[in-house]
């Protein structure tokens, strides 16, 4: 008797170590810290990032990085993942290596569904910036997805007509397009705010081309446009980044034409922007876009640590700050895109990391991120 009782004991016990060992796929509400043999240990989280050596990648390092000590998390990077197939190699690393959450900005639309899921049967957070969804039944997947923390996308179609508006107020009426990637949600946005920003106001497309991260391509496109449309007035571009703003300039000054003659609108800052505005040759351009990758990933954080809970993600946007004259290009480039400069406070970043956040809290910040709020965080 003692024996089938022992028998039944062990039997017992198996059954309750096997109940308590099994996992859930269902997102829990985390904790304060983890603990391993009674110390405290840091969350991770991994950052799938583009690069940290030009202006916009450099800020955000070193915003995230000065943001993490604040938060208490430790950071994994990632650089130079330009595919899906790049980024889900990188964040299943990521997720083999602990990390509990991960940010990236998908560089296209299936980059979402594949990382989303990836994260989701590894029961990890993850934030989106930068990018819409364009395809509404992916953009579906993603949210019903009980993983996904945040996603913030750029207003690039309000901000191209807004860029175009400044144009026609110069009395503009004729312009050539340089387009972007009809591919790249981003894009997308961009070019159809131009288009529809040009028809709003009257004003003609006479010719475009598709935008390269190429010198050359830039030049010899910009060259034609001179050629074949004597009468063009301004150039819209959708990227001045990777040398391309730098392209478009160059070749206007070597054209012949008089100086300031033809204006330029571009997403983006480049250099030689502040120059480019006193000869007159830009009119308007655009940057600033480290204020919804940081709010990004400190949703996140503030998630994988437990502190809020969500039945969806976060669905913000952010409009860039426009820029229109050398004294705001200079203030831009002395503060916004500087790595060496934290316009949010520690006291700011702390706010974002509690309790009490909520989608509202969030677009409010990104809703006031507009050159005012750049000189008051810097005292000017």
């Amino acid at each position: 008797m003692k024996k089938v009782l022992a028998v039944l004991l062990v039997v017992v016990l198996l059954f309750v170590f096997a109940a308590c060992s099994s996992t859930s796929t269902t997102p829990s509400q985390g904790s304060e810290s983890q603990q391993t043999d009674g110390d405290k240990v840091k969350h991770i989280i991994g950052m799938i990032w583009y690069g940290n050596t030009d202006p916009m990648g450099g800020t955000f390092y070193a915003w995230a990085n000065h943001a993490a000590e604040i938060a208490d998390v430790e950071l994994v990077w990632h650089f130079g993942d330009f595919t899906t197939e790049a980024q889900l190699a990188a964040c299943e690393q990521m997720i083999s290596a602990g990390c509990e959450g991960i940010y990236f900005i998908p560089m296209d639309t299936a980059a979402n569904l594949q990382l989303g899921n990836a994260c989701k049967n590894a029961g990890v957070y993850w934030a989106i910036s930068n990018r819409d969804i364009l395809d509404q039944d992916i953009k579906a997947a993603c949210y019903a997805n009980p993983y996904m923390v945040t996603h913030i996308w750029d207003d690039s179609y309000d901000l191209a007509k807004g860029m175009v508006k400044i144009l026609a107020d110069q009395g503009i009426t004729k312009v050539c397009m340089i387009s972007g990637d009809p591919k790249d949600a981003m894009m997308v946005d961009r070019n159809n705010g131009y288009r529809d920003g040009c028809e709003d106001h009257g004003i003609e497309i006479l010719g475009t081309f598709q935008s390269e991260i190429d010198a050359k391509v830039i030049s010899d496109g910009v060259s034609n446009f001179l050629t074949l449309y004597p009468d063009m007035q301004a150039i819209l571009a959708v990227n001045g980044t990777g040398g391309v703003g730098e392209a478009i300039i160059s070749t206007l000054e070597g054209s012949g034409k008089d100086v300031g003659s033809v204006k330029v609108a571009t997403f983006d800052t480049f250099a030689g922007n502040k120059e480019a505005f006193e000869k007159g040759w830009l009119s308007a351009n655009c940057g600033g876009y480290t204020s919804e990758c940081l709010v990004a990933f400190l949703a996140l954080v503030n998630r994988v640590k437990g502190n809020i809970k969500t039945d969806g993600p976060f669905k913000l946007h952010l409009s860039p700050i426009i820029i229109t004259s050398s004294e705001e290009m200079d203030i831009f480039a002395k503060y916004v895109d500087n790595p060496d400069v934290q316009l949010y406070s520690d006291e700011d970043i702390r706010g974002m990391l509690q309790p009490t956040c909520d989608e509202a809290y969030y677009q409010n910040i990104l809703d006031n991120w507009t050159m005012d709020f750049v000189r008051q965080a810097v005292g000017e």
